[in-house]
């Protein structure tokens, strides 16, 4: 059993060595949120920015006294950790960052009136990619959350989707 852990230590070790991903990678994810994505890539980092639509798929409509209605804009910078593995092959990570929105927010949901409503807060993000090889394309899975703090304080909305990248 000894051998064993040895030998999958010495194997996880040597995958850690010799992974590495493109320096750049452009990107579409499909989910909550949904939009296009740029990745900066370092050692064992990355600078991760989304832009695209912020919507009620994973949660309640409900928010506040009233409810949102539609379908808004979002903007996502985050800083990430991750850890090559299987030489190349997959890269798991997890990081936080900064989210802000804009979306129409109705307090009364029987009446058209609305407002426009700009939110932000702190989120965080955790993923698998997974590189095809000899093509400059990957697939990845993420999943974590979005925590408002205005205008409304510990407002929790969960993030999960799907998505490809070019990298390059």
């Amino acid at each position: 059993m000894k051998r064993f852990f040895l030998l999958f230590a010495l194997i996880f070790a040597f995958s850690l060595a010799q992974a590495q991903p493109e320096k750049w990678a452009l990107g579409v994810k499909v989910g909550e949120p949904t939009g296009f994505n740029l990745r900066k890539y370092g050692d064992k980092n990355a600078l991760d920015i989304t832009v695209g639509t912020y919507s009620s798929l994973l949660k309640k409509k409900a928010y506040r006294e009233g409810e949102y209605a539609s379908i808004g804009f979002m903007l996502n910078g985050s800083y990430l950790w991750f850890v090559p593995m299987f030489n190349d092959r997959m890269i798991a990570y997890g990081g936080v960052g900064v989210q802000i929105n804009s979306r129409r927010y109705y307090p009364d949901v029987n009446s058209k009136v609305h407002t426009s409503n700009i939110s932000t807060g702190p989120s965080f993000t955790g993923g698998l990619e997974f590189f095809f090889s000899q093509k400059p394309t990957s697939f990845f899975i993420e999943g974590g959350g979005y925590v408002e703090l205005l205008p409304k304080v510990l407002y929790f909305s969960p993030n999960l989707n799907i998505g490809l990248r070019h990298n390059f």
